[in-house]
């Protein structure tokens, strides 16, 4: 091998493997902002429905009896009301009624979801009746 063509093969092949990394970086970076432009919305959908569930779990103890089959502990169903308070807070008009629905006061209410309003999570009540839940979900 002759000494001078060495190093010129040296810089060819250097510039070969930085040319081939370049180029992956640039299809990588190319394929990443295009997924995140352009598909944006449609890979959002396709998370939220991998991972958001809303479901019902049932929680009930069954009665607790003495040795005599007499109940001494019955569960009885409660629910809870929660709100984001941003949302709420917006739709003022249903204030009011929610807030006669849950047996607050209007200003109560409010003055509840303002000092929430940083969190999009606030209970506003908890262990309510059944009947009252479905008032409140009405």
């Amino acid at each position: 091998m002759n000494r001078h063509s060495t190093p010129l093969s040296l810089k060819v092949r250097r510039r070969l493997v930085i040319g081939l990394l370049t180029m992956a970086t640039v299809g990588i970076l190319t394929r990443a902002v295009y997924l995140q432009v352009v598909h944006k919305d449609f890979l959002q959908d396709q998370g939220d429905e991998r991972y958001l569930r809303v479901m019902q779990i049932p929680a009930y103890r069954g009665m607790i009896v003495d040795r005599n089959g007499e109940p001494l502990a019955v569960s009885s169903p409660v629910d809870s009301a929660w709100a984001n308070p941003v949302v709420l807070l917006s739709q003022r008009d249903q204030l009011a009624s929610l807030a006669k629905t849950l047996e607050f006061k209007q200003n109560q209410l409010k003055e509840k979801l303002e000092k929430r309003s940083n969190k999009e999570f606030a209970y506003l009540r908890r262990h309510l009746p059944p009947d009252t839940a479905q008032r409140v979900m009405d």
